[in-house]
């Protein structure tokens, strides 16, 4: 009897021991989990934008997977530089663990970038040129090789006798750059093969005028690259207003549901896909690899596809075209 009863006090001295410590271990993780949290940043929540939903999306994946909480941010438009600013200046003061930003060009982002390391907040800037950027970890599309892939698309479409005109956001952006020595590496052997590089400002009415413009003087093109989607649509539809689109081939950037529309119907003959989930997804990552003492890349390379009406239908290019269905 005494034996039996000393087994039973043993049993439970061991659950009572095995009870709290399972209590302190979700006590302690728990909260050790509660601070890991990042704040993302992004150029725009404009929900028109499918990029910037798709980087939103990768980010949300990435802190759901490693159980970190998340705020996601940004200005209603992508050149609200005075706005993201204040975005990023209010995130320093909350003090999160990381922050992964897509900042837009303006020359107080590397004083404010500063001040968030000051404070010992982890930096991971996503989608901008490594030469332009200042941070421990970037992320960011490979724009040189994207702009390779452009003028590659051209000379094929051009069945080897590319005349370009070329539509960038801004002359002073980074990214257009990168694109625009991407372009013109793969246009070496092709001597005067850009009649003109035009900026229209990020706006498609813009590059709307720009084109018309171009052939109302009669400029001698059969190709236009436009570097992002504003430029994209706008000459789209100067191309289908006039009825060009067989004789003067459009090579677009990104995919939004219009170009995917463009591609379809012919109208563009080739889209630079870049891949925002992954950029998203990969920002958080790095950002949680910082946050736990470890180190990362300087820069992480994402690749862009070349899509075209031929193989849009293929899977692998279903999903970049279509992130928000083949993510769910």
């Amino acid at each position: 009897m005494r034996k039996h009863r000393l087994t039973f006090w043993l049993v439970l001295i061991i659950a009572a021991v095995g009870i709290y410590t399972l209590f302190n271990f979700r006590l302690f993780s728990g909260a050790h989990q509660e601070e890991r949290n990042v704040t993302v940043i992004l150029k725009t929540l404009n929900v028109r934008l499918d990029f910037w939903q798709a980087v939103s999306q990768g980010a949300e994946a990435a802190a759901k997977e490693m159980g970190i909480r998340l705020s996601v941010d940004g200005p209603l438009s992508e050149d609200d530089a005075e706005g993201q600013l204040r975005l990023l200046e209010e995130a320093i003061e909350r003090k999160p663990q990381a922050i992964v930003i897509a900042p837009i060009a303006d020359k107080r982002m590397p004083e404010a970038f500063a001040k968030a390391r000051e404070a010992g907040i982890q930096l991971v800037i996503i989608n901008d040129s490594p030469d332009a950027a200042s941070a421990p970890a970037i992320v960011t599309t490979n724009h040189g090789k994207a702009g390779r892939l452009a003028g590659e698309a051209a000379i094929e479409a051009t069945e080897g006798h590319p005349l370009i005109a070329v539509i960038g956001d801004e002359e002073s952006s980074a990214v257009s750059e990168e694109r625009l020595k991407g372009l013109r590496h793969a246009l070496a052997g092709y001597p005067e093969s850009v009649v003109g590089t035009y900026y229209a400002d990020n706006a498609e009415d813009r590059a709307y005028a720009i084109v018309m413009e171009l052939l109302r003087r009669g400029e001698p093109i059969n190709a236009i690259i436009a570097l992002n989607e504003p430029a994209s649509q706008g000459a789209a539809a100067v191309l289908k207003e006039l009825n060009k689109a067989m004789e003067i081939k459009l090579i677009g950037f990104d995919s939004t549901s219009d170009e995917v529309q463009l591609l379809e119907s012919g109208t563009m003959t080739a889209s630079i896909v870049q891949k925002p989930f992954n950029m998203g997804y990969l920002g958080v990552k790095i950002a949680q690899k910082l946050m736990t003492g470890g180190k990362a890349e300087p820069v992480t390379y994402i690749e862009s596809n070349v899509i075209t009406k031929e193989n849009m239908y293929t899977t692998e290019n279903q999903k970049l075209l279509f992130p928000f269905i083949n993510s769910k």
